[in-house]
């Protein structure tokens, strides 16, 4: 039986950084400042650490 990587590709983690970008613009919007302010935290680290990985992606894609 053959398994499916679960390691993500490239435009996998392209895709994931729009969506992490988009709820970042989200986050921005909430009204009440509590809460905008933990979203925006929240969606901001999910975005630089997508972004680590794609840059440690294009650092082993250029190695190889």
């Amino acid at each position: 039986m053959i398994t499916p990587s679960i390691t993500p590709t490239l435009a996998d983690l392209r895709s994931a950084l729009d969506r992490a970008e988009r709820d970042l613009v989200c986050a921005d919007m909430i009204d009440n400042f509590q809460r905008r302010e933990i979203e925006v935290a929240e969606a901001r680290r999910r975005r630089d650490a997508i972004k680590t990985q794609i840059a440690i992606f294009d650092d082993a894609e250029g190695r190889n």
